[in-house]
């Protein structure tokens, strides 16, 4: 994906007729490599040859699977029974409403929004993936591999019915990933199927799954570069766990504080002869590779590989503390913490809050200290939610805990691999300034958590622990499958009692402007204008406008208006200059007055502007 992206860009190919030409020679190369595949494998199968150890290469972390009882070893590949068979079906009905909810659901989030969809209609109208004029720089210098596969999704539909797959996917391959690494880290056939079901029933996992947000698919690409590297010392193996740790890398930032300490954990433990100098660098350069073209682009905008720390590169809005050091980390880990353990009751959150604010002054720190929290954000209580902002994984916490201390007391093997999350955790809590929507940002930690679950669960006697505990997580997601109150299945606003127009602006009850955009859409799609100008520096989220007008003009192409950032310099992604110009939340700026006095005097649609060379408009 990110190959084909990237060279078709650069010849400015990105069109339907060429993906589609590219994907059907893809997939019959595929089909017919796989068919290959199936057919040595049968016969291996057939004289006795194969084996999963011999084709995953060490197969479990020999000290891991020493430890193992002779029961488990006799039992590790045995047949599903009737339990095993209950969850896999209940593994696979969550997948399947989470992708009815995909389907039938816009793109809605807030952040789809304002960066996720808009780089993606950009890079359609100009056949490729170069920079473009934009005052948030959030839509060009992030890192853009989830919304590569939203673009040829996008360009082949002709539309953003596929887009929210995209999660669906990453959850899917998580759940194939931390099944893969329970085992090798010496869980059988039980325990891998414990792993998934903790995997697929995390409730904030489940409410991005049917989104357009790009956690989980990073957690996918990360889960897959830690099963790669846990694989016997060759240099196939480093690549691939190098690609993969480039594509995670590449689709969020948070994969750069995730990756080191899990990846040397892992690294060295299934390296524990000496460390591999050689390997290394292949997962180094592999990684690095795959980033390659995004790193340059961004060399030239802000003269880092990694953009601006800031998404107007003003500084104001700066991801990371403005101050290092323990009380600043510890800050942000409390209150981490104890928003990951809110749940429905107002006197519980509370409590925590309480709590959250009695440790800080313990350690003399302020929990709401600008230099390590959000411009503008207040910490409160948690919030009760069944959103994929903010919405905790409060009981997969507590299980966690106690994993943790069963492997600290009794399975040490996986302690190094434990260890490696909690940093993964503080490191995060030491880098990045304290939001009141982060708690999405976790779900990878939570995901690669999910083999240490299994993996101790499975040793859970007796064995209707195992299933109470089953029976509890899926009652546990029953109301983040069908009550998500962005893309719900039940109730007044159900997906299947809504249109799809109606929900772009399910994600949008905070701001009064959800109202204009429909308005607005129709007068812009009457005029006869084939270039369309939008100013977002005074509200960025412009996708539900581009959405409705290309519903109604599919012809017409945007460009940005008002910049005035160092993205000038790129050329505009469509040729000719706007014809129209609309200006969100402008209604009684007098400086938008003034720069599009050109057009003449505009239309106003709410909080909306919208100006237009043709007089006539409505």
């Amino acid at each position: 994906m990110v190959t084909l992206t990237e060279s078709l860009g650069a010849l400015h190919a990105i069109t339907r007729p060429v993906l589609l030409t590219v994907w059907i020679l893809a997939l019959f190369t595929a089909a017919g490599a796989t068919a290959g595949l199936l057919r040595r494998t049968k016969g291996e199968v057939a004289s006795g040859q194969w084996s999963v150890a011999s084709k995953t290469g060490s197969g479990q972390w020999p000290v891991v699977s020493g430890q193992q009882s002779k029961t488990e070893q006799r039992t590790g590949d045995r047949k599903p029974g009737i339990v095993d068979a209950l969850l896999i079906g209940s593994i696979a009905a969550i997948l399947g409403i989470i992708a009815l909810i995909a389907i039938l659901s816009p793109p809605n989030s807030a952040d789809a929004m304002a960066y996720h969809l808009p780089r993606v209609v950009y890079w359609a109208e100009q056949h490729s993936v170069r920079f473009f004029p934009t005052p948030y720089l959030n839509q060009i210098m992030l890192q853009p591999f989830a919304e590569y596969f939203m673009l040829h999704g996008y360009v082949l539909s002709g539309g953003d019915h596929l887009v929210n797959l995209v999660a669906w996917f990453g959850c899917f391959t998580s759940i194939v990933a931390v099944s893969l690494l329970a085992r090798q880290f010496g869980a059988g056939l039980r325990g891998q199927i414990l792993a998934a079901l903790f995997c697929a029933t995390l409730p904030n996992g489940i409410l991005q799954a049917s989104g357009a947000k790009n956690d989980y698919l990073m957690a996918a690409w990360l889960a897959a570069a830690v099963w790669f590297l846990a694989q016997s010392d060759s240099a196939g193996n480093a690549a691939l766990a190098g690609l993969a740790l480039g594509l995670a890398i590449g689709t969020r930032a948070t994969a750069y504080i995730y990756a080191p300490p899990l990846l040397l954990a892992v690294g060295m433990h299934a390296w524990r002869s000496r460390f591999r100098l050689k390997s290394a660098m292949i997962v180094l350069l592999c990684a690095l590779a795959l980033n390659l073209p995004q790193y340059v682009r961004n060399l030239d905008l802000s003269g880092s590989p990694l953009g601006f720390d800031a998404a107007f590169g003003d500084g104001r809005f700066r991801w990371r503390n403005e101050t290092f050091g323990w009380r600043e980390t510890a800050s942000n880990a409390i209150r981490h913490s104890t928003e990951q353990l809110g749940g429905r009751s107002e006197r519980w959150n509370t409590s925590l809050y309480d709590a959250a604010v009695a440790m800080h002054r313990a350690i003399g720190a302020d929990p709401n200290d600008p230099a390590t929290t959000w411009p503008g954000a207040t910490f409160e209580p948690p919030r009760n939610a069944n959103h994929e902002a903010n919405t905790s994984n409060r009981w997969h916490l507590l299980m966690l805990a106690a994993c943790f201390l069963f492997v600290t007391w009794r399975f040490r093997p996986l302690l190094p691999y434990s260890l490696a999350l909690m940093a993964g955790f503080v490191l995060f809590c030491l880098y990045l300034k304290w939001q009141p929507f982060m708690a999405r940002m976790f779900l990878p930690l939570f995901v690669l958590a999910s083999p240490i679950a299994g993996v101790v669960l499975e040793r859970l006697k007796p064995v209707i622990l195992q299933i109470a505990l089953c029976v509890f997580l899926l009652n546990n997601a029953r109301p983040y499958l069908f009550e998500n109150w962005v893309r719900p299945l039940k109730g007044p606003t159900s997906l299947l009692r809504t249109s799809r127009d109606q929900n772009y602006f399910a994600d949008m009850t905070q701001w009064e402007e959800r109202k204009d955009f429909r308005p607005a859409a129709d007068a812009a799609a009457s005029l006869a204008c084939p270039v369309i100008g939008i100013d977002i520096n005074r509200f960025q989220l412009e996708y539900p406008f581009m959405a409705l007008v290309r519903e109604r003009n599919p012809q017409v192409q945007f460009v940005h208006t008002g910049v005035h950032n160092l993205s000038m310099k790129y050329a505009p992604p469509v040729s000719g200059a706007p014809c129209a110009v609309v200006c969100l939340d402008c209604a009684g700026d007098p400086a938008s007055l003034k720069l599009y006095s050109g057009f003449g005097p505009p239309l106003q649609i709410g909080q909306f502007l919208l100006f237009s060379s043709n007089q006539s408009a409505p």
